[in-house]
């Protein structure tokens, strides 16, 4: 009994001194391109997004000026969901920039009012211009009817020369490959991301032509106006994967144990934050920072939780400060905090691995 109580003693005072909490943090590929992302990204979180205006005057088809109303929700829509950014909306917003300044220059020029009003980090802003698409016909190949063929074939019987003439029969009366419409479009689309901080600018220019196939055995063109928003889809997509890191997950240690019943207090609060029923990292960390002062910078917990919360911003450099600092301190996790370190090294580049061998 006494051995029991000792026993659940030990295990509550783990609980109260060190929880976890499931950190979303940015992860890049192993290629030159993340890792110059990861360097240009750095911190980067909240994305202000504004898209180039449009003039669907000079886009005389009735489905092209339908879609220019589609393109800003389907980008900003897009990017909100499956980015690891955070986006804010610059449409409709006078008070933080004017529908003059919304040119690249007039991005650069007010980046930091809008900085300073919406709290971003970078503002991404969009580029795209009118589509080019072709239509033509391309044999493909119908799966269905060379299944159906085979069927057919199979139930002739063991007699091979009835199953064969059963199989020619069938593709002739519905061959395998059929003649389909095809609709080729391109859409010119140039994304710049710039940092509210310094102005630099992280550019790509998506150059790829995508193919919409209409029904097999249909030979007439594809519906323009879904094939531009297909064809947008797969822009997207590619915007996102050249300046936006994949959004990974991990289960971090929150440490709220000190000495010092005040410090304790500040780093139990912290944690409360982010646990709560509105969590929010910016006020743990805000208590963190109070937790780090009150200590006079000795509290490796205090240093530990801090590094926590810029390593889920993604800024990398801060986070290995504080965890360095930590380590330095001499808690009793440093093996703990050296491997949360190397979640946030610098991926091998593969084409220099390969070149080593």
């Amino acid at each position: 009994m006494r051995f029991t109580l000792v026993f659940l003693f030990c295990l509550l005072a783990v609980f109260i001194t060190c929880q976890s909490v499931t950190v979303e943090y940015p992860k890049y590929p192993a290629t030159k391109e993340g890792r110059d992302l990861k360097q240009f990204l750095n911190g980067v979180k909240t994305v202000a997004f504004t898209l180039e205006p449009m003039n669907s005057e000079i886009w005389s088809h009735e489905s092209n000026r339908s879609f220019v109303m589609m393109v800003p929700g389907k980008i900003y829509e897009s990017f909100s969901k499956d980015s690891y950014f955070k986006i804010l909306d610059l449409k409709d917003r006078p008070d933080v920039l004017e529908a003059k300044d919304t040119s690249l220059e007039g991005i650069q020029k007010n980046r930091k009012r809008i900085g300073e009003i919406l709290s971003a980090d970078a503002v991404l802003y969009v580029s795209v211009k009118q589509p080019e698409s072709q239509c033509y016909v391309e044999a493909k190949m119908d799966y269905l009817a060379l299944g159906l063929a085979v069927l057919r074939a199979a139930t002739a019987g063991k007699d091979k020369n009835r199953q064969y003439s059963r199989a020619a029969a069938s593709l002739v009366n519905d061959p395998i490959v059929k003649p389909t419409g095809v609709r080729k479009v391109y859409i010119p689309i140039e994304a710049n991301l710039i940092r509210i901080d310094s102005g630099e600018m992280m550019k790509t220019v998506i150059s790829k032509h995508s193919i919409i196939y209409n029904g097999v055995g249909d030979v007439s063109c594809p519906s323009i106006l879904p094939s531009l928003s297909t064809a947008l889809d797969e822009s997207i997509s590619e915007i996102q994967r050249r300046l936006s890191p994949k959004v990974e997950s991990e289960d971090i240690s929150i440490f709220t144990e000190d000495e010092n019943p005040e410090v304790e207090a500040l780093l139990l609060e912290g944690y409360e934050e982010i646990t709560g029923e509105n969590p929010n990292f910016h006020r743990a960390k805000i208590s963190w920072e109070k937790a780090d002062l009150k200590a006079k910078g000795k509290s490796w917990a205090a240093k530990a939780n801090l590094a926590t919360y810029y390593f889920s911003e993604g800024d990398y450099q801060k986070a290995t400060q504080f965890y360095d600092e930590a380590i330095r301190l001499g808690g009793p996790e440093d093996d703990y905090l050296k491997e949360l370190k190397e979640l946030m090294a610098p991926p091998q580049i593969e084409e220099e691995a390969t070149e080593e061998k």
